[in-house]
């Protein structure tokens, strides 16, 4: 990352409630950060293309290096074998460096849960609060009629089940929102009407874990698009904010889960950075 990429989202990056304790992550890359630790506030619109060190609280990265770590592959694929699984790094033309490309095809479905996707995890765990920025590209050539999770905060859960209790998904064409506090119903809201093609959309993501006192907010291209507040949010028993006996981490890729809607050797391509 370099200062020169600071104009790509201008007005849409970095968090006042952690500038004191840690450095702000910028958006010019994949970042995740654990809050439950840090002093808490307000997200602001400051723009801070200062590159941050990962730490037990933070991690973030640009793909640059055509790497994923600090990352790892969901399903333990190691680096060298991530071409073999959909996951590739390409040049970006606009702006330089790289960015994440991610490729399913339906002709390499086995039937079981591993070939259903390619996803990421950013290996952060938090038991209060967790915030995640990065960009998503949904090019022309992804189905508009379609059901694709694109991003998962999961739950660990040591007293039950391990499972997401929130997630993003490109369902037709529109950005939904759905959020669940046990491995049971959960509760929707629609982000956006109309998935926007063939640009970055800089998403933001702020998830406070709680029992009926737990929010999610979803912010894309600066603008507040879903505030989900008083919501169950994360597994298991809660002091406050602060789960008991679980914890949430992210993972950022592509979850086909619409399997009787699979049509014969289609493809779906994201890019992410």
């Amino acid at each position: 990352m370099t200062n020169n990429n600071q104009n790509r989202l201008s007005g849409v990056k970095s968090l006042k409630h952690i500038f004191n304790k840690v450095q702000r992550p910028s958006l010019n890359m994949l970042a995740v950060v654990a809050l439950g630790s840090v002093a808490t506030g307000v997200m602001t619109s400051n723009v801070d293309a200062a590159e941050f060190t990962n730490t037990s609280t933070h991690r973030e990265h640009n793909f640059d290096n055509g790497r994923i770590a600090p990352f790892s592959e969901d399903q333990g694929v190691s680096q060298n074998q991530l071409g073999n699984h959909g996951i590739t790094f390409h040049n970006d033309n606009k702006r330089g460096g790289k960015v994440m490309k991610m490729t399913w095809k339906e002709s390499e479905y086995d039937g079981s849960r591993a070939e259903r996707g390619h996803e990421l995890k950013l290996d952060l765990t938090d038991n209060n609060e967790i915030f995640c920025g990065y960009y998503m590209y949904v090019p022309n050539s992804f189905p508009d009629d379609k059901k694709t999770i694109v991003w998962q905060l999961y739950n660990w859960n040591s007293a039950g089940c391990d499972n997401w209790t929130a997630h993003l998904s490109i369902e037709d064409n529109e950005l939904w929102l759905t959020h669940r506090g046990a491995c049971g119903g959960s509760s929707r809201t629609r982000v956006l009407s109309n998935v926007p093609r063939n640009r970055d959309l800089a998403i933001q993501i702020r998830a406070i874990l709680g029992a009926g006192n737990g929010s999610m907010r979803v912010i894309i291209d600066g603008k507040t698009e879903a505030n989900d507040t008083g919501i169950f949010l994360g597994f298991g028993s809660f002091n406050g904010n602060t789960a008991q006996t679980s914890v949430v981490g992210v993972k950022m890729g592509m979850y086909c889960f619409d399997t009787s809607n699979y049509t014969n050797n289609e493809t779906r391509i994201l890019y992410y950075d």
